[in-house]
């Protein structure tokens, strides 16, 4: 079996994605920079890192993607605690914020669709784009929501 065939895209298409997952890098940002929110900035640091590693070649069975999945899965499961458990957070900005996880992760299960039944790499690779990009905005939103909610306790 070549090297290609082990990959989950052609170098081309991940190499796009590898691009979007610079996309955590201003949440990392926007997360330190206010002290309410100064603790977040690891997570979006460690998907950012994480991402680079295992899109730089995108091999299947690799202990990267393995990472990157458990280190996405977790910083996601902290995040969605902090949104619902936050005192004072706005509900519109859950809802917003819980909104744009959930489009997320429909981009990532359309992705998910194009790569394994369709076989279609840009389609694959424009959705799977886009969850970074609708991910980090949820990132923002809910950032904004803590901060704003203890600068008014």
């Amino acid at each position: 079996m070549s090297r290609v065939d082990t990959l989950v895209l052609p170098l081309p298409n991940a190499h796009f994605i590898w691009y979007f997952a610079w996309l955590s890098v201003p949440s990392a940002i926007y997360a330190y920079t206010h002290t309410e929110t100064t603790h977040f900035a690891l997570i979006p640091t460690a998907v950012w890192a994480t991402s680079l590693l295992y899109w730089h070649n995108p091999i299947h069975n690799s202990w990267r993607r393995n990472l990157d999945m458990i280190v996405v899965s977790t910083g996601l499961t902290h995040h969605i605690c902090y949104a619902v458990t936050t005192p004072g957070m706005d509900p519109f900005i859950i809802h917003t914020y819980l909104s744009l996880i959930g489009i997320s992760t429909l981009f990532y299960v359309v992705s998910q669709y194009y790569l394994l039944y369709r076989r279609s790499y840009w389609p694959a690779t424009y959705t799977h784009a886009m969850f970074h990009l609708v991910a980090n905005i949820a990132n923002f939103v809910l950032y904004y929501g803590i901060n704003k909610s203890i600068m008014n306790m």
